[in-house]
């Protein structure tokens, strides 16, 4: 203790570094529980979600029409309010939006969803507008796109791949929706240039009709696909996602471990 005014500036140095690991280790493991919790509250037991066979991902996952009117038709699809059964097909693009912190540009999710795809996530609520109307460059946007990107609210116009886009609504759900764009299927087509679609989001009559639901799939030569709950699809995603967080954080934390180490012996040196 008697040392330490004598080495004022240099224990300072220490006592800042060793805080400093702590608070870069706290940051990426929030990072990394955060991002999970977010992914893994997206999904439900009783939506499935179906990807071209071999697919890990929405984003490259491809299905062609008439695929995709066949997968809605399977044993175990629940109907809607209509008699028709629920089911979304959908389409997964990438878009870049300018970041309000940095005026650079940020990848955001562009998705492209049919009416269905509202029914099918009772989770998810409109804030401030109203919902897109199909054929028409309308566009809907998560919170957290709101908030984070530039040009991103309520009544502006957006240009996304050489196409004008009119929001009309602020949505939120409280979880991975929060951060993407939403549009009408049909129109996100005709817009890109897509002939098919990502993904076809469904609802089963209940939990345990997946297993029905997946051997029907199966057992149809005409489909390649596969398919999965939404909860465990949007697990596996946050598995592989915190996984790179977790070697990073690893690396940082035994590099400046050992960093504080010596700082601290040279301290009681």
């Amino acid at each position: 203790l008697r040392n330490l005014p004598e080495r004022l500036g240099a224990s300072l140095v220490i006592v800042v570094g060793l805080a400093g690991v702590v608070g870069v280790l706290t940051a990426l493991l929030a990072m990394s529980e955060g991002l999970g919790s977010t992914l893994k509250a997206t999904g439900s037991a009783e939506r499935a979600i179906v990807l071209r066979g071999g697919s890990d991902a929405e984003l490259n996952s491809g299905l062609d029409p008439d695929s995709a009117n066949l997968i809605a038709e399977q044993a175990g699809v629940r109907k809607g309010s209509d008699g028709k059964p629920l089911a979304s097909r959908e389409l997964v693009l990438i878009a870049e939006l300018p970041l309000k912190r940095s005026g650079s540009s940020g990848n955001v999710t562009l998705r492209g969803v049919e009416p269905a795809g509202f029914e099918l996530r009772p989770e998810l609520k409109i804030i401030a507008g109203r919902k897109f109307e199909p054929g028409l460059n309308e566009m809907m946007v998560g919170k957290g796109v709101a908030g984070q990107f530039e040009g991103a609210e309520l009544g502006k116009v957006v240009r996304i791949r050489g196409a004008d886009w009119t929001i009309v609504g602020v949505f939120e759900s409280g979880n991975v929706h929060d951060s993407e764009l939403w549009i009408d299927t049909a129109t996100a087509q005709s817009a890109f240039g897509r002939g098919g679609y990502s993904l076809v989001l469904v609802a089963l009559e209940n939990a345990a009709a997946l297993t029905g639901f997946q051997a029907a799939l199966k057992a149809d030569r005409r489909l390649n696909v596969d398919a999965e709950s939404q909860v465990g699809y949007y697990a596996k995603q946050s598995g592989e996602s915190t996984a790179m967080i977790r070697v990073l954080t690893l690396i940082v934390s035994v590099v400046m471990a050992f960093g504080a180490i010596f700082a601290a012996l040279n301290t009681m040196y």
